[in-house]
């Protein structure tokens, strides 16, 4: 903070108040699309600042627009939801962090704004600020672009910049990827059919359960033996349901589960062996199959466009000693979905405490460093101004 691209005495206050709304957001964690508290909120706060509030028609999330005068705009987004639990929802992914972050990104640009246009000047670009629903699940970017949000905010953005806490990184520390840096992501489901019947007389049954266990088996040979094994990929199964506790051969059994990728050729080729596999297991075992397999979002990628000024900013936050490099990660992420539409690029923030082992996402232990916000909001205020 020390950077000459931010008042310091400015910048304190920022990161003072996203830590007081990351302490009020953490009490109110709300699932995918049920994000009423957290919106009200994020509202009241949005209502301080001289920004334009824009209705695209949804019930969560928002859209606010800083109107410097310029001919380009830079959007910033940030994710709102909680991760659901069988206990309720909780922030076990971070984004209170995040929603804070954009919130104190707010009063610092929209501070220095007054001061500069005081002064017969401006920031460098308008702003866009997105609060961003229903990222756990990975639909919420989908939605909003659904509801034409692009032809609903004054000036198309010509570059969008959004974050996510990496608790395996030092607080302190920024992540700035050229490449790949999340997954894509399919989900698929995979129904088997047979003939259901006493468990006495199985010759004349037609056992789903037998389909499906070797069909379980058949998929590790689509990465292991399908895959140039330079390509990193996922092809697993989350659940197979079919019969119950008796003596029945069950009609039906099902499978779930997901395929992940860097690559987009060997995402399309995995699910065409996926396919394949399932049809011709099925087909063996005398069973009929469907399968359905949904496209939830394209691979996260940092253009080499986009690199330079991300890492710009990222020095300007917090010096080039703690810009660092990262293998990707083959979680996935929404924020993707932008970036079909906007250049865009995405960041990893450190919130590891360090020298402590930090549980990962989506775990009941996991916890952002205190000092998280030090880093995080003035990584975007200097995407937007460095």
């Amino acid at each position: 903070m020390e950077n000459s691209c931010f008042d310091s005495a400015i910048m304190k206050k920022s990161v003072e108040l996203a830590e007081e709304h990351r302490s009020y957001l953490h009490t109110i964690p709300e699932k995918a699309f049920e994000e009423y508290q957290t919106t009200a909120y994020i509202r009241k706060v949005c209502e301080e600042y001289p920004v334009e509030i824009i209705d695209i028609g949804m019930e969560t999330g928002l859209v606010c627009w800083l109107d410097a005068g310029m001919e380009d705009t830079i959007a910033l987004r940030t994710d709102i939801d909680a991760v659901p639990t069988e206990h309720g929802p909780h922030h076990f992914c971070g984004h209170d962090a995040h929603t804070a972050t954009l919130l104190g990104a707010m009063h610092y640009l929209c501070t220095i704004n007054d001061i500069l246009c005081g002064k017969g000047k401006s920031l460098p670009h308008n702003v866009l600020f997105i609060f961003q629903p229903a990222e756990e699940g990975t639909r919420g970017a989908r939605a909003m672009l659904d509801h034409g949000i692009l032809n609903k905010i004054p000036m198309r953005p010509s570059r969008i910049f959004g974050i996510h806490n990496r608790p395996e990184v030092d607080c302190g520390d920024i992540i700035v990827h050229r490449g790949p840096l999340m997954s894509e992501k399919s989900v698929f489901e995979i129904k088997l059919t047979g003939r259901p019947g006493h468990g006495s007389l199985p010759h004349k049954n037609i056992d789903p359960i037998v389909a499906a266990g070797t069909l379980i088996c058949s998929m590790q040979t689509i990465v292991s033996r399908n895959i140039d094994p330079f390509q990193p990929a996922i092809c697993t199964i989350n659940s197979v349901t079919g019969g119950k506790p008796d003596n029945s051969a069950p009609e039906t059994a099902v499978l779930t589960g997901y395929i992940r990728s860097f690559s987009h050729e060997t995402h399309k080729h995995m699910e065409e062996r996926l396919r394949s596999l399932a049809e011709g297991i099925a087909e063996a075992y005398q069973c009929r199959c469907e399968v359905e397999i949904t496209p939830m979002v394209p691979a996260v990628v940092n253009t080499d466009e986009m690199y330079e000024p991300a890492y710009r900013a990222a020095v300007a936050a917090v010096g080039e000693d703690h810009v660092k490099d990262s293998p990707p990660s083959l979680a996935s992420e929404d924020f993707a979905v932008w970036g079909t539409k906007i250049p865009s690029f995405f960041y990893w923030v450190g919130s590891g405490t360090p020298g402590k082992d930090s549980a990962p996402w989506h775990d009941p232990a996991f916890c952002v460093d205190p000092h998280y916000t030090e880093v995080s909001v003035p990584l975007l205020c200097a995407a937007v101004i460095c």
